[in-house]
């Protein structure tokens, strides 16, 4: 994917994705919450918070974005991973969105999830108890939804995205940011 992305034009790109070139040979990505340079020669991503650009989800993630995303606007339709074409079955088992951690960190503790969503750039939304829209890329935002445990039922989380993100990256990716933007919450 690296060769690829040297290969590409870098005015293409940017249009595409609503990104940045630097003529010192890099991308510059607003990413959750963060600025993300991308340096396809090199291999390698450098952000404002380094574990963003250490994590390999997180890495395939915005060079797959960089090579695939289309210059298509949000289209304004939450929908669940289940909803993509063949959503339903490949997020099962190994794939599954991650919600359990999201759902022991937060599972009581709405302000907490709260500022730290906040801390990657995101807003609160209307859906559960509460919500929040993750800015992931410049044309991709993720939503995590959280209702509390209380008495009769345990916590839970669910995930929406934008029903473009199919225009935008696979299914493997989707599940890839999913997880990058969980381990991110979920870092100290």
């Amino acid at each position: 994917m690296w060769e690829e992305l040297r290969s590409s034009e870098p005015d293409k790109v940017c249009e595409r994705c609503k990104v940045e070139y630097d003529p010192a040979g890099f991308y510059v990505v607003n990413s959750l919450g963060s600025t993300v340079r991308v340096y396809p020669q090199e291999e390698r991503l450098q952000a404002d918070d380094e574990s963003l650009a250490a994590s390999a989800d997180y890495q395939l993630l915005l060079v797959s974005y960089l090579l695939y995303a289309q210059n298509i606007d949000s289209a304004g339709n939450w929908v669940s991973e289940k909803d993509l074409k063949d959503g339903s079955t490949f997020f099962r088992g190994p794939h599954a969105m991650p919600s359990a951690p999201l759902e022991g960190r937060f599972g009581d503790d709405l302000d907490g999830f709260r500022e730290k969503a906040q801390s990657l750039g995101a807003v609160v939304s209307e859906f559960g108890d509460i919500s929040m829209v993750f800015p992931v890329l410049p044309r991709i935002s993720f939503v995590i939804v959280l209702w509390l445990k209380d008495d009769e039922f345990p916590a839970r989380v669910t995930f929406m995205m934008d029903s473009s993100i199919e225009a935008h990256l696979p299914l493997d990716v989707i599940s890839a940011m999913a997880v990058s933007v969980t381990q991110q919450l979920t870092n100290n």
